[in-house]
């Protein structure tokens, strides 16, 4: 049974799981996770593909109700884990087995909101919850990187320029002048969070010729844990040149100021929303370039056209996440001319739902084990 072409875990799993030498490595076998007589029952309400319901099946008892609804109810006393999660349950009463939660999010709102887990919280139910962080590391650093060289080369005024003037033409930057094209090297990029998201931004920004520098609440490097993409990610941290921490405002302001290009991928926590107020955003060096690919609320709409119309205020700026969001139609960030706007798409890979799946395979495994899952949300720390 192998996790398939996209799961790698860190290196401490990693070294202690089963391997086969053949084209693929197979990290976990049927008879790692149960035998026949003791698998876990898994409630999956996330549609996936055949195949990978055939390896799920292949170490669980499971249930399939791909759309969510239809649910037989029946089946709650038996059920050990949830991939996704069901309507219309009050309280954690009617799922007596349940042990573990799967989401298929990077977030965790969706989870920690769940009116169940209320009996998690105050203690009467021990239930982990996990995201699938890490699995949406295989598009969004890469959005990171597209939106830094669309907005380093103009792109999208040239595509513009083509359509509407159809004319060969170099009069191509926000104002109306000739542009020469932004360098990378000898530039900073600065990593607003360094989780999963920001350690591969952080790759793929280095082989373009940043230098990096990564803001985090404790201001030092951490090793990476959880779920990793085959080949990415920065598990000992050692890809930023200095970090810096978010609880310290003379380190953000100093962390702020170098950041030519800055890439926000802060979760949704209290200290988080309106991070980066206008005053934070003025701290940026002129002509920055802001990339939100997080949570919308780390900045209000307001603020960020602000720092766009400043004199000498951001370069440009590339959203996948808004606030609000849904960004209202009509709203003046859709025609800002130094603005790319994209629907929170950035983090929606091909086979998006069996490379979580992947991740839950994972969590099986340990379960079967007595093992902690992976990528476990904190609850008092809000991710």
């Amino acid at each position: 049974m192998e996790l398939g072409e996209h799961a790698v875990l860190a290196p401490e799993y990693i070294s202690t799981a089963l391997a086969d030498t053949s084209s693929h490595s197979h990290l976990i076998t049927e008879s790692a996770i149960m035998t026949a007589d003791t698998k876990l029952t898994l409630g999956c309400l996330i549609p996936i593909s055949d195949s990978k319901l055939a390896e799920l099946q292949s170490v669980a008892n499971v249930h399939y109700w791909p759309d969510g609804k239809d649910v037989d109810r029946s089946k709650f006393p038996d059920i050990d884990v949830l991939f996704g999660i069901p309507d219309g349950v009050k309280d954690l009463s009617e799922l007596p087995r349940l042990k573990h939660v799967q989401l298929c999010s990077s977030g965790s709102d969706g989870g920690q909101n769940w009116p169940p887990m209320a009996a998690v919280k105050n203690g009467e139910r021990d239930v982990s919850l996990s995201t699938a962080s890490g699995a949406h590391a295989l598009t969004i650093p890469n959005y990171v990187t597209a939106m830094v060289l669309n907005i380093y080369h103009q792109i999208p005024k040239q595509i513009l320029n083509a359509r509407e003037k159809r004319t060969w033409t170099k009069d191509i930057d926000v104002y109306g002048r000739t542009y020469g094209i932004r360098q990378t090297r000898g530039r900073t990029a600065g990593l607003l969070g360094y989780g999963s998201l920001g350690r591969e931004s952080a790759r793929l920004l280095k082989a373009l010729g940043f230098s990096i520098i990564a803001a985090n609440t404790s201001g030092s490097a951490r090793r990476q844990d959880g779920y990793i993409p085959p080949g990415g990610g920065d598990v000992e941290g050692k890809i930023p040149e200095k970090y810096y921490s978010t609880e310290d405002e003379e380190q953000v302001k100093d962390f702020l100021g170098q950041c030519d290009v800055l890439v926000a991928s802060l979760p949704n926590t209290p200290k988080t929303r309106g991070f980066l107020t206008k005053e934070r955003l003025g701290m940026l060096p002129p002509q920055a370039v802001l990339i939100s690919v997080g949570r919308g609320n780390v900045a209000t709409s307001e603020d960020i056209l602000a720092a766009l119309d400043a004199e000498d205020g951001l370069f440009g700026a590339a959203l996948d996440v808004t606030d609000p969001e849904p960004l209202p139609d009509n709203h003046p960030l859709w025609t800002h001319p130094k603005v790319i706007v994209t629907p929170h798409c950035s983090g929606d890979p091909e086979g998006e739902m069996d490379i979580t799946a992947d991740v839950l395979m994972v969590n099986l495994d340990r379960l079967a084990k007595g093992e902690p899952v992976i990528n476990r949300v904190d609850f008092k720390k809000g991710y």
